[in-house]
């Protein structure tokens, strides 16, 4: 019978148990990351009541119940959105890993985080958030300007920038090895490089439709015979044809030969013969006294006509150099005229073009060395120049290209104007329409904007001039048991010989992975449900109140017991 009471006590004990956890669980559901618990419990060894065994019967008496262990939940607990890129969830199983202040791993699921003064990601409790750090980051010492650009760019002095560090641009990083993670630490001076471009493609239509207009067509000095001059008179009698000049089409009766005649001073004399019927021009006895006449002169002719005159098409395409400057790339197109009765031949001029000055019109420009951009008012420099044919069908379709290689100070540029028939690139046909596009590679040199996250749980660098690059990778670690790992606090646990030790999951190419997609912008909450858990605490309650009422109803029955033999 004393049994009984032993019972009654362990009863109570047992939930007691269960009403701690159940209110520990009530207790902590708004924790970020909390993971609940369920009490399990079990009985106490039983006696036989003699030494006989029955086939159809137990003989066993109970010794009560006592708390066993706790159960975890694990359960995926509910995504709440915030606006710190750094608070992080993970949609599916495993565990962020964090090393505390005294290096000890530990693990977790409550995933906000956020950048501490020395650029480490860390939780509240100030332990390091750790991952795979992509290896491209590297101190590095910048020109005066640059330091400049990043004072301005950051709001602070020169002497308050600190080490400045130079990013290398990569696609992924694979998570490491789970001994080799390390806390992601985030600088927050770095520089972008400027990338040169190298491929430059081009899609346009050159329109090959035939243009008649008025033109002026200089002859060649083989059509243009001068005598000797008339001393005396100071007269020049000059007498010409147009029969060596290739460059016209259909020269005609009454077409007018526009001729200048120049002495050693510059000065001028113009005369405007016309062509006869045979195609010949003359000019007599032409006063020249306002010349110097003691030195020879120079005679040019223009033939005025109309005929086709050559279509012209121009491009100009930024592009980045090695110094990350926005350089020129500037092509000019010309139709061959008269063109082949198939189809069309054009010529292309084509130069890279470097910013060298504002246009000064009182100075002199080198036409070899510069361009001038009057309407803009610029000078560039001609770094390269390169001659090119691109030979067209009667489709417009694209029958051989000759375009060289240019040098965009000293890196090479192909330019890609489409593949011999096909109409991937250039075309020229009066009736196709084709939208003018270019697309180039390269890029200028870029500041740290911030900080984010991509969908393969890499942390992100931004950069001003719009590029960007993972620089780490989160680590989320698994284990063979969750239910076996050791709380060490709310949301805090450390592995245990029942968990094992942690792992990564790997992909069929045996590379590292994460496992579970990682969220940014979410936290999860607790996954513990209320109604649950009141539920369960009432349950325990009463089970609670009944092992206290068997403890009653003992003492009655043994004080009833001790009435009998008064």
């Amino acid at each position: 019978m004393n049994s009984s009471f032993y019972n009654g006590i362990s009863g109570i004990m047992s939930h007691q148990f269960g009403i701690d956890v159940w209110a520990n669980n009530i207790s902590n559901i708004s924790t970020i990351g909390y993971k609940g618990n369920t009490p399990e419990f079990s009985t106490h060894f039983s006696t036989a009541l003699s030494d006989s065994y029955f086939d159809a019967t137990m003989n066993d008496v109970g010794h009560g119940s006592r708390p066993s262990a706790t159960q975890l939940d694990m359960k995926q607990g509910i995504f709440q959105f915030t606006d710190n890129v750094f608070d992080l969830a993970l949609g599916g199983e495993g565990w962020f890993g964090v090393k505390s202040r005294n290096s000890e791993t530990l693990y977790t699921r409550a995933g906000a985080f956020s950048v501490d003064r020395n650029g480490d990601l860390v939780d509240a409790n100030g332990n390091y958030l750790l991952g795979t750090s992509g290896g491209n980051i590297t101190p590095t010492t910048l020109s005066p300007k640059l330091m400049e650009q990043f004072g301005k760019y950051y709001g602070k002095g020169t002497n308050e920038l600190g080490q400045a560090n130079q990013i290398t641009n990569v696609t992924n990083i694979v998570l490491g090895g789970v001994e080799g993670q390390t806390k992601i630490n985030l600088p927050d001076i770095l520089y972008f490089p400027p990338e040169a471009t190298t491929t430059v493609k081009y899609s346009a239509n050159l329109d090959p439709k035939i243009i008649i207009n008025a033109t002026q067509i200089d002859l060649d000095s083989a059509d243009i015979v001068s005598s000797p001059i008339n001393v005396p008179n100071k007269t020049l009698s000059i007498n010409g044809t147009v029969s060596n000049t290739t460059a016209l089409q259909n020269p005609k009766k009454s077409d007018v030969v526009l001729v200048t005649i120049t002495d050693i001073n510059g000065k001028t004399v113009e005369v405007r013969p016309t062509l006869d019927a045979n195609l010949n021009w003359v000019i007599t006895d032409e006063d020249v006294s306002s010349l110097d006449i003691t030195n020879p002169l120079t005679t040019t002719a223009k033939l005025q006509t109309t005929q086709e005159i050559p279509n012209v098409e121009h491009f100009s395409s930024p592009i980045i150099s090695p110094t990350g400057d926005k350089d020129i790339l500037d092509m000019t197109y010309t139709k061959r005229v008269p063109q082949p009765a198939q189809g069309s031949i054009w010529d292309g001029v084509i130069q890279v073009l470097s910013f060298h000055e504002k246009y000064d019109s009182s100075k002199t420009y080198d036409p070899v060395l510069y361009k001038i951009d009057e309407p803009a008012g610029k000078v560039y420099t001609i770094v390269d120049q390169q001659n090119a044919v691109v030979e067209f069908a009667g489709s417009g379709a694209i029958l051989n290209s000759t375009i060289p290689t240019v040098s965009n100070g000293g890196t090479p540029i192909t330019i890609d104007v489409g593949k011999p028939n096909t109409f991937t690139g250039f075309v020229s046909n009066i009736n196709l329409n084709r939208t003018r596009s270019e697309t180039h590679d390269g890029y200028v040199s870029g500041l740290l904007k911030g900080y984010g996250m991509d969908g393969n749980g890499n942390v992100i660098a931004e950069f001003s001039n719009g590029r960007s690059t993972p620089v780490a990778k989160i680590a989320v670690y698994h284990f063979q048991n969750d239910q076996g790992l050791e709380s060490v606090g709310s949301t805090m646990f450390k592995y245990s010989a029942n968990s094992g030790k942690a792992i990564f999951y790997s992909n069929e190419n045996g590379e590292n992975i994460q496992g579970s997609k990682v969220f940014s912008n979410r936290l999860e909450n607790s996954n513990v449900v209320l109604a649950t858990a009141l539920t369960e605490l009432i349950v325990m309650q009463k089970a609670f109140d009944a092992s206290a009422k068997s403890i009653t109803t003992s003492d009655q029955m043994i004080q009833s017991a001790i009435n009998m033999k008064k």
